[in-house]
């Protein structure tokens, strides 16, 4: 009994070396480069992913432009909230959408909301990679004309320059999401 039990211990000692010996055949560096590529695969992965998305929302005219920073034509930028700052196009119909979070504006959000009817649409890929698009579009709306332009890279990101019936002209700087997704709050549009 006592050479069965001490040749169980001995086996399970044999056991637990091999077992260790076959982890530690691969160094530190080469773990860490290991999970280094393995992180460089994840994020190429998630990039192609974005990229297919991006292009799906922009053949589809189905997307949201939801702001992280609006500036003017000095390009003066000041941070803004995206769920109240954001360019909706869904297929023929779009809105513009401007407000603050601690004023009450016409549109009950601090700002402007613009309704309107999407007459014009064109985009064109561009870029070294021709994986960026250009974006045009013109609006109309009760209250005039806006002729907005979009600036898209392949991961979403976006600029807008809206101009109007005005000199002026406004910036939205953000990333480009989903109708599905998006957790924009529209405001009560000018009629």
């Amino acid at each position: 009994m006592k050479t069965l039990l001490t040749l169980l211990i001995a086996f399970v000692f044999v056991l637990g070396a091999f077992s260790q010996e076959e982890t530690q055949q691969l160094s530190k560096k080469e773990i860490k480069k290991l999970q280094k590529e393995q992180k460089m695969a994840e994020k190429a992965a998630e990039a192609e992913r974005m990229a297919e998305v991006t292009s799906f929302m922009v053949n589809q005219q189905q997307f949201v432009l939801e702001a992280d920073y609006l500036s003017d034509k000095y390009g003066q930028r000041v941070p803004v909230t995206p769920t109240i700052n954001f360019v909706l196009v869904d297929s023929l119909v779009g809105t513009v959408q401007f407000g603050d979070a601690m004023a009450i504006g016409y549109n009950g959000v601090g700002g402007v909301t613009v309704d309107g009817r999407i007459t014009k649409y064109e985009y064109s890929v561009i870029g070294k990679k021709e994986d960026s698009y250009s974006i045009r579009l013109i609006l109309m709306s009760s209250i005039g004309t806006y002729d907005i332009t979009l600036m898209v890279n392949s991961q979403g990101y976006a600029d807008a320059s809206i101009r109007g019936n005005w000199s002026g002209q406004l910036n939205y700087h953000g990333k480009l999401v989903p109708l599905t997704l998006s957790r924009v709050y529209k405001g009560t549009p000018i009629l």
